[in-house]
């Protein structure tokens, strides 16, 4: 059979897709995907990936019209709703929604202009699903590189601080020195908060929680959680973010856990005590991190994560 007829063209097409599909991502895929993405005609054959999570609709919003028939969505019976738009396209994805899970979307547009169409990569992530994604096709609006840059900005805001801290702890004492020494107390000193009890939590969590406390010091703000590991693997985290009562997302400073949470019990018949501790800290300035937050702990596979809802500062 000829490669050029509509079947061979279709089977090449199927192979392609499969192929870039099962081809291996990052580790930080979700970390450093961009909820802005502009489509250039070298750039139809390349797949953008695209981060999901469960309880995270996802909105895709485009600079021209679609074709709605022309959506095409791998395993769409997965997603509880798929919903089309004239310039937009809504995603939720299922609740039993495991990390690692890939799925391909496909979108044409109405119009004659070039691309034609777009592929994106749906990467599943306990944590870093995007709520919106923008998308536009060569040009712009200047709004859009507004907004990159502020990301950009805050990005690079954070990194320095970063940078300052961890320049600035190679010579700080230890104790309340320390304290007094890196400027954290400012006027109002350093607050904090039993949230032990108040918290909720989802099924399946992979540790069980026992005591969080949340803080508030100059311009940060900080968790400390309390874990035992009912597992029988040792259980490290590897990243964390805080998602907002609007969907933002707060991506903390490197987390502090002195070592591995260890599984098994204090002895034989007593109850699980606490293991070990996460410490979560997160640039804020007073006016931010206000109302209610939702923490997600993963570890390096992102196969065992920690959620906790609820979640407040002073």
């Amino acid at each position: 059979m000829p490669l050029t007829s509509p079947v061979g063209l279709l089977a090449l097409a199927l192979l392609a897709s499969s192929s870039e599909t099962a081809a291996p991502l990052p580790s930080d895929a979700c970390e450093t995907a961009s909820p802005r993405i502009t489509l250039t005609s070298e750039s139809t054959a390349k797949a953008h990936v695209v981060c999901i999570s469960p309880d995270v609709p996802l909105t895709f919003r485009f600079d021209a019209p679609l074709q709605p028939e022309s959506v095409r969505l791998e395993k769409r019976e997965r997603f509880e709703d798929v919903a089309p738009g004239q310039q937009s396209l809504l995603l939720v994805p299922p609740e039993n929604l495991e990390a690692g899970e890939r799925f391909k979307v496909e979108v044409c547009f109405a119009d004659n202009a070039a691309p034609r169409c777009a592929s994106f990569l749906l990467l599943a992530h306990p944590a870093l699903g995007m709520s919106q994604v923008k998308v536009f096709r060569e040009h712009r609006p200047v709004e859009s590189f507004q907004e990159a840059e502020a990301a950009a900005q805050a990005e690079v805001r954070q990194c320095r601080e970063e940078v300052r801290q961890l320049r600035a702890e190679r010579g700080i004492p230890e104790g309340l020195r320390g304290v007094l020494a890196s400027g954290l107390l400012g006027k109002n000193g350093i607050t904090a908060r039993n949230l032990t009890g108040r918290f909720t939590e989802p099924k399946g969590n992979a540790l069980i929680p026992r005591y969080v406390s949340s803080y508030r010091a100059e311009d940060r703000v900080a968790l400390e959680v309390w874990l035992e590991n009912p597992s029988m693997e040792p259980w490290m985290a590897a990243g964390a973010v805080l998602r907002g009562p609007k969907g933002e997302l707060l991506k903390p400073l490197p987390l502090w856990q002195p070592e591995p949470i260890l599984p098994g019990r204090a002895g034989a018949g007593d109850e699980f005590r606490p293991r070990g501790r996460v410490v979560v800290e997160v640039l804020a300035s007073a006016m931010e991190a206000r109302g209610t937050y939702t923490l997600t702990l993963w570890d390096k596979d992102t196969k065992r994560t920690v959620t906790l809802g609820n979640v407040t500062f002073p």
